[in-house]
C-alpha cells in the first residue's frame, strides 16, 4: 500500500512540474510556498474563488498588476472535480512574477511562483475565476468519462452561431441556450469550453495506437461539447439570439 502512495504522489509531482514547464521557460527563480492550503471539495461546486483567497493569503503579490489568468479544470463523471490547474501574472516588488495554483481532488492546493521578463495584457484574473463559478455545474451531463473545462481569451471579432452546437449563456444560475452570439469590442472577451474527456490511447507492441481510425474531434464537431459565456460576456457582445425554446434539458 506504502508503494502504491508513493507511486501515485510521483505522478502527481511530474504532472505538476510537466504543467508549469508548459506555460514558463526554465531558468527563472522558483519559490514553492510550504504552506499546502485544503480547499472545498463538495459536488458540483469546485471551489475557485477559494483558490483566489488562498493565494492572496499566501503569496505577496500585488493585486493591482494582476492579469492574463489561465484555468483548465477536469471531472469525473459524478462531477467531482479531479484536478484544478490556474495561474495568473502578478508583481511583487515591482518584478513580474507568474503564480499558480496545482489542486488535487482531495483540495490539497499546490502554490509556486517563478519569476518572468514580460507581462501580459487581458483580465484581472477574479473575472476569470468568477465567470466559471457562476455556471451550474449541475445542469451538465458529465458522460462516462467526465468532462475537461477550459478558458480561451480572444481578442478578434467573432460570431458564434449553429455550427457550434451547444452554445449557452449563464443567465440567473441556470445555462440558457443560445442560437447565435457576435463579437465586435476591443475589449479581451473569453470563452468557457466545457467537453468530454477522450478515450485513453492504448499503444501496441508495435507502438502503434490499437485503434488507428480514431481522429481528433473540433469542439464544434462535438455534440457533447459546450460553449459557455458568462454574464459578463452576454453584456460585451453585439447581438445576442437566444433559442426560442425554453429550459435547458438534454445540456
Amino acid at each position: 500500500m506504502r508503494t502504491r502512495w508513493l507511486a501515485l504522489g510521483i505522478v502527481v509531482v511530474v504532472a505538476f512540474v510537466l504543467w508549469r514547464a508548459s506555460y514558463v521557460p526554465p531558468g527563472y527563480e522558483t519559490i514553492d510556498y510550504e504552506t499546502v492550503p485544503v480547499l472545498p471539495t463538495e459536488r458540483y461546486n469546485p471551489p475557485l474563488i477559494e483558490i483566489w483567497e488562498a493565494m492572496e493569503s499566501e503569496i505577496p503579490f500585488d493585486n493591482r498588476t494582476a492579469k492574463g489568468a489561465r484555468l483548465d479544470m477536469s471531472f469525473d463523471s459524478n462531477g467531482s472535480f479531479t484536478v484544478i490547474r490556474f495561474h495568473f501574472f502578478a508583481d511583487m516588488e515591482g518584478e513580474p512574477w507568474v503564480h499558480s495554483a496545482f489542486v488535487l481532488r482531495n483540495g490539497s492546493a499546490y502554490l509556486s511562483s517563478q519569476r518572468l521578463d514580460y507581462r501580459p495584457a487581458s483580465a484581472h484574473p477574479l473575472e476569470v475565476l468568477a465567470a466559471v463559478d457562476s455556471i451550474p455545474f449541475n445542469e451538465i451531463s458529465y458522460g462516462e468519462r467526465g468532462m475537461n473545462l477550459k478558458v480561451f481569451y480572444h481578442e478578434q471579432n467573432r460570431t458564434y452561431d449553429d455550427t457550434y452546437g451547444n452554445i449557452y449563456a449563464v443567465e440567473n444560475g441556470t445555462l440558457r441556450p443560445l442560437q447565435e452570439i457576435s463579437f465586435a469590442t476591443p475589449e479581451v472577451w473569453h470563452t468557457v469550453e466545457i467537453y468530454p474527456i477522450p478515450e485513453r490511447v492504448v499503444i501496441d507492441m508495435s507502438g502503434e495506437p490499437q485503434n488507428q481510425n480514431r481522429t481528433a474531434t473540433r469542439i464544434e464537431e462535438d455534440p457533447r461539447a459546450l460553449i459557455v459565456f458568462a454574464p459578463r460576456e452576454i453584456a460585451l457582445a453585439e447581438r445576442v439570439v437566444y433559442e426560442t425554446t425554453a429550459g435547458t434539458a438534454g445540456v
